[in-house]
């Protein structure tokens, strides 16, 4: 059976054992919306906003729990954004069925992604996993950790995919031994 196809961005995923996800309250940017299920960086400016790179930023707080619509012109105040913003979370993010196909060697593989502005009809947020563009980079923004798989769900085209974030800012980073 195929995946269905339909882009969501990150959504939080707890396997058994796992408590709920944590949120954190943010500031949000003034120039841009944010989706649910955006990854969100944090700017100079203590606020976050949505990546615009598909190999992410080295400021990634988290994942977007709520769809900020871009303020007016001439707006200054500055939206709420709740962020899953736990450094280990795992989620659950869509591979984009494009050229490559997703298989079970790719787990412990970096990704970049596919980004996009979030749908405006239901805040919702069209990020995907760019499966073409496998690799170990320190500077990808995913990690993946498995697959979704059971009634309705297989590793192919479209795979829902079980994710970190790579290049989370509140993560300990060190270089080899």
């Amino acid at each position: 059976m195929a995946n269905t196809d339909a882009p969501m961005g990150l959504k939080p995923y707890n396997g058994s054992g796992d408590g709920p996800p944590r949120l954190k309250l943010y500031r949000g940017g003034t120039t841009t919306s944010v989706g649910r299920g955006d990854v969100v960086a944090l700017a100079a400016n203590g606020r976050v906003h949505r990546i615009v790179t598909t190999t992410g930023s080295a400021a990634i707080v988290g994942v977007a729990a709520n769809y900020v619509a871009a303020p007016a012109a001439g707006v200054t105040a500055t939206p709420d954004v709740w962020v899953y913003d736990d450094p280990h979370q795992r989620f659950v993010i869509q591979d984009d069925g494009d050229a490559a196909t997703p298989a079970q060697a790719a787990v412990g593989a970096t990704f970049a992604m596919i980004l996009g502005a979030p749908n405006t009809t239901t805040g919702n947020s069209i990020q995907e996993i760019d499966a073409s563009a496998s690799g170990v980079a320190t500077t990808d923004p995913l990690v993946v950790m498995g697959f979704v798989e059971g009634a309705g769900f297989e590793i192919g085209k479209n795979a829902k995919t079980i994710v970190m974030l790579n290049r989370h800012l509140w993560r300990h980073r060190s270089e080899g031994i």
